[in-house]
């Protein structure tokens, strides 16, 4: 019996403005519309056409969205870095990559919620290519993120996410 032949989107080719840091790896590519380059590896995302071309670890991503009938992928970030947007010409296995890698950086996650319009998130987060944790605190909304008392209460929580896995967060 012979299997059906799959039919894969062909991966783009990694640019040469690409450089691979020594043990990182390729996961996945996609070319995008604008001549862009989306590449996936297992440290970092990089696109080329931005300011991306040096890429950003995957901690930094707060969450990614693919839109398979647009053709957009989306990704947000933890700090002010603006929100980026590729429409993928033959997105590959770039949106399941990057969801995994994503994952991968997740340690723990816990929401704190003062009252409705007082809320975060804290999350301690794996650094891929150094293996250090990072516990960030996403602010809601509208929230203050100077606010004394969201504040210390989620300090409070990422000292007791770090205390559980047995390790001291980093900044």
């Amino acid at each position: 019996m012979r299997w059906p032949k799959l039919v894969r989107d062909k991966a783009a080719p990694v640019p040469p403005e690409v450089s691979l840091m020594r043990g990182e790896r390729v996961l996945a590519t996609a070319g995008a519309k604008g001549g862009a380059t989306v590449v996936i590896t297992n440290r970092r995302l990089v696109a080329t056409g931005g300011d991306l071309v040096d890429g950003r670890p995957w901690h930094l991503v707060d969450a990614g969205r693919w839109d398979p009938e647009e053709g957009l992928l989306r990704v947000t970030w933890v700090d002010a870095h603006p929100e980026e947007t590729w429409e993928l010409e033959s997105p590959g296995g770039v949106p399941d990559a990057l969801h995994e890698r994503v994952q991968a950086s997740v340690v723990l996650v816990e929401q704190v919620k003062l009252d409705r319009s007082r809320r975060a998130r804290v999350v301690l987060r794996r650094d891929l290519t150094t293996d250090r944790l990072i516990a960030q605190t996403i602010v809601g909304r509208g929230c203050d993120p100077n606010d004394p008392e969201l504040l210390a209460a989620t300090e409070e929580v990422a000292a007791s996410l770090a205390e559980q896995v047995g390790r001291e967060p980093g900044p």
